[in-house]
Formats: structure tokens, C-alpha cells, sequence
């Protein structure tokens, strides 16, 4: 028996997220929710809870359809509902609305990733480039400063903007004294990836033998996701990206460099200042290296 939510406090608009879904959303005990700004990790960790969940390093993820974006705006959310109620094992859902515009159990696992917002719009930049249909074209114009600058000034949510992704993070930092929510940075996953895997099946409370593991933590690579797109890239095979492999990109960090102009750097600089303290920059930025 679940108890009553807490519910949204903040009301979050776009064109690609339909937030009424959470409402015909039927949660069971356990269910995961993995809450992310796009192009931070949300794919890579829902590879990992695929591999955790089920301890078989040959799964196939099928995120789409197994571990669906809850909230994603299309016209069959009613099937996609259906696929979820039908599922029998542990199940875990996608979102990238932010903790304080969604519904929170206590009975469920939260689980929020976060990258540098500068990274994370130069792989916004090429994911766009990827798909097949003109979708946000808009705020990632062919001018690398005009899209940086869309990006800085927008308060979009669609497309990623700066703000939108300092709104998801704070949104976390007043969640985190919950246990039931865990902080993950991408440079992080990216330094330890055993570290972070065995973080996650401890958040959601599952072990594997030592062996089983080992070879779990293999398949979680990003290289080894990036070799089997066909297994852990979202809507693979579908035809709806130009190339599914390239759905992973290059799982680097400061893609910026050689891209943006001193004035670009300043000017995100300005505005960072403007939207957070320096200690939740650094971590935004750099996570537990910092």
C-alpha cells in the first residue's frame, strides 16, 4: 500500500512532456524513477538499472518500451501506460521534469544525474543532429554563439536550457535529505563506474554475486552500450535516428574547447554566478571532483 504522494509544487511547461500522465500513473512499491536534464546520463543509468534488475549482462535494455519516458508527449501514452501496468519485474520509468514538478512516494527510488551544463549542450547540439525529423531545430541554430546564446538567455525547457537545468538541479538539492533520492554527476560515472554501479543497486536494493557483478559492470561501459546501441539506445532500430550508435556519443567531457569564444565563456560565467553559489557550481560542473 502506497501513502499518499508529495505533490508537485512547481508547474513546468514544453511541448514534448505531458505532466498529466503522472496522474494515470499506477507506482507499485520499488518502482524507480530516474529524473534527469537530457544528455546528462539518463540513458546510461537506465543501461545500468536494465543490467542491475535483471543481473544478465546480454540484456536488452529496450528502454523505450521497457523503461519508458513516462511523461513524454505522443499521442499513444495510453499504450505506454498499458506496457507498464503489464510488466511483472522491478520496474523503472524516465522523466526529465524536475523532482518538484512531479508526484514523490516515499515508497519509490529517485535517482537524479547531472553533467556540465556546457557538456550538455554541445551533446544536445550532435543528438539533434542525429534524429531524422526536425525536432528543436530551433534552439540549436547552425551558428554555434547563436546557439550558445539561445541556450544561455532561453528558459526553455524543451531543448535544454541553462536555466532549465539549474531549475532540475535545485530542484534535487532540496530533495536530497531523502533517502530515497540519489545524486549521481556524469564525471563521476565517467572516473568510477564500479563505484557508481554499486551505488545505484544499493539505492535500489539489489546484490549480485561478486562474478555476476564484475561482468554486469563490464556490459555497463559506455563503450560496451555504445557496441550494442541495438540493445540499449533509445527507440533502437526504429528508424528514428540517422544512425543508431551514434545515439551514444563520445562520453567525453569539455566539449566546448576550440567551440565557443572567449565572450561565450564570459557570459556563461555571468550567468552561472547569477543562478547558483559557487558551491553548487562546482559540483553542477564537476561533480565530487571538483
Amino acid at each position: 500500500m502506497l501513502s499518499s504522494p508529495r505533490l508537485p509544487i512547481r508547474t513546468y511547461s514544453g511541448k514534448l512532456a505531458d505532466r498529466s500522465r503522472w496522474w494515470a500513473f499506477k507506482p507499485r512499491v520499488g518502482d524507480i524513477v530516474v529524473s534527469t536534464p537530457p544528455k546528462s546520463g539518463t540513458t546510461w543509468t537506465q543501461g545500468i538499472l536494465a543490467l542491475v534488475i535483471s543481473g544478465d549482462p546480454l540484456v536488452d535494455a529496450d528502454v523505450a518500451r521497457k523503461s519508458p519516458w513516462l511523461d513524454i508527449s505522443v499521442p499513444d501514452g495510453d499504450a505506454l501506460l498499458q506496457g507498464l501496468e503489464a510488466q511483472q519485474h522491478r520496474r523503472h520509468i524516465k522523466t526529465h521534469t524536475p523532482l518538484d514538478g512531479i508526484p514523490i512516494w516515499k515508497e519509490l527510488k529517485y535517482i537524479s544525474v547531472y553533467r556540465h551544463p556546457i557538456d550538455v549542450h554541445f551533446s544536445f547540439r550532435k543528438h539533434v543532429v542525429n534524429m531524422k525529423e526536425d525536432v528543436l531545430r530551433e534552439c540549436f541554430p547552425d551558428s554555434i554563439s547563436e546557439g550558445f546564446r539561445i541556450f544561455l538567455e532561453g528558459e526553455h525547457q524543451d531543448g535544454a536550457s541553462l536555466s532549465s537545468i539549474v531549475d532540475h538541479y535545485k530542484s534535487a538539492i532540496k530533495l536530497e535529505t531523502n533517502t530515497n533520492l540519489l545524486l549521481l554527476h556524469y564525471a563521476d560515472m565517467l572516473e568510477d563506474l564500479s563505484g557508481a554501479f554499486q551505488k545505484i543497486a544499493m539505492h535500489v536494493g539489489i546484490q549480485h554475486s561478486e562474478a555476476v557483478e564484475k561482468s554486469l559492470i563490464q556490459a555497463a561501459t559506455f563503450s560496451n552500450m555504445k557496441a550494442n546501441a541495438d540493445r540499449f539506445a533509445v527507440s533502437a532500430k526504429q528508424g528514428f535516428w540517422k544512425e543508431d550508435t551514434s545515439f551514444f556519443d563520445s562520453a567525453t567531457s569539455n566539449k566546448w574547447h576550440g567551440q565557443l569564444a572567449q565572450a561565450d565563456l564570459a557570459a556563461y560565467d555571468d550567468r552561472m554566478s547569477e543562478l547558483l553559489s559557487v558551491d553548487e557550481r562546482r559540483w553542477l560542473e564537476w561533480g565530487t571532483a571538483a
